[in-house]
């Protein structure tokens, strides 16, 4: 009758231990970018938010921002996406942050020619690009398509340049 009883405790006590783990903020965070690769956007930012419900101001919250900020770029929320990565930012100076939030702004500079969002997006690109080439512990979404993103960056950063004017 002993062993029953302590097995029973084992199951009633396993079950929360469980769902506490589920709940986690890396557990949260790589659910959510399996759901926002599967294009379940919304299961995807429930999961960010519950990050944020816990963490504010932490690394997990700038990543969960960021990541909330990507959910709306592909709904076409641009301004929700611009605020999220603004968040990060001001969180901890998340890479992928910079890198989302300098690919905006170099949208807003090639569609109206506005300086100032030119300048940001070489600020925040030339700060993504140090990151990468320091490499230190790049996120597999990085690494794994670390040459398209070189080639992207370089080439972008290469049409941002302000033209020389002739004497």
């Amino acid at each position: 009758m002993r062993l029953s009883v302590i097995a029973a405790l084992c199951l009633v006590l396993a079950v929360p231990v469980a769902a506490a783990a589920q709940e986690r903020p890396g557990v949260l965070l790589l659910r959510g970018e399996r759901y926002l690769a599967m294009g379940k956007i919304e299961a995807a930012m429930q999961n960010y938010n519950k990050v944020l419900a816990c963490c504010a101001g932490t690394p997990e919250a700038a990543e969960a921002h960021n990541d909330l900020g990507v959910c709306h770029a592909r709904q076409g929320n641009r301004d929700k996406a611009e605020a999220e990565y603004r968040k990060s930012l001001a969180i901890n100076g998340y890479p992928l942050a910079a890198f989302n939030l300098g690919k905006l702004r170099s949208e807003d500079f090639t569609a109206s020619g506005d300086a100032a969002a030119r300048a940001e997006a070489v600020a925040l690109l030339t700060r993504f690009g140090d990151y990468l080439a320091r490499g230190d512990g790049l996120p597999p979404v990085v690494s794994y398509n670390r040459a398209e993103i070189d080639v992207w960056l370089a080439e972008t950063l290469s049409g941002l340049e302000v033209p020389a004017t002739g004497e």
